[in-house]
């Protein structure tokens, strides 16, 4: 299976970027990880840090994809579950984390859509140390394989505590 493989299937479509726009998504996914370290230290509920932690991951694998040249399709509710699988192509060809991302999605869908309170302290604090995991690997494999669309220099989010246990 290839990017192409999905476009013929229609759920992704060839649209150029630029640096310009990876940047954009970068900062968006890193002020996620930022909201995800202030609800960490303001003690909000594990499903609002959760949220935080899978939008940071959601803007990463964005990044990713568009990177490459393609987006995901409006129109058909699946667009995230795309996005976290289009990793499989970039950072995640091995399959290892896209399972993990994926139960956090269908986490973060069922606290956002009605049933508040089923995510745990343990999986919220994973979903954080996976963000940054995930934004290392994007970042690198952006630079590796489309230099011209990320600045030399990336500029890092605030120091995220991983643990709700951390001070911040």
């Amino acid at each position: 299976m290839t990017l192409e493989n999905w476009v013929k299937a229609n759920l992704v479509e060839r649209l150029d970027s630029d640096a310009e726009e990876i940047g954009r998504l970068l900062q968006s996914a890193d002020d996620y990880l930022d909201d995800y370290r202030r609800a960490v230290g303001a003690k909000m509920s594990a499903d609002a840090q959760l949220d935080m932690a899978y939008g940071a991951i959601r803007n990463y694998a964005t990044a990713s994809l568009r990177a490459a040249g393609y987006r995901t399709l409006k129109g058909g509710g699946n667009q995230h579950y795309y996005t976290i699988e289009s990793l499989r192509f970039s950072i995640d060809p091995e399959n290892k984390l896209i399972p993990a991302l994926d139960k956090f999605r269908a986490k973060r869908n069922i606290g956002n859509y009605g049933d508040r309170g089923r995510v745990s302290q343990k999986e919220a604090d994973s979903a954080g140390k996976l963000a940054l995991q995930v934004r290392e690997l994007v970042i690198e494999w952006i630079r590796k394989n489309h230099p011209a669309k990320i600045k030399s220099q990336v500029p890092k989010p605030e120091e995220t505590p991983t643990k709700a246990t951390k001070k911040p």
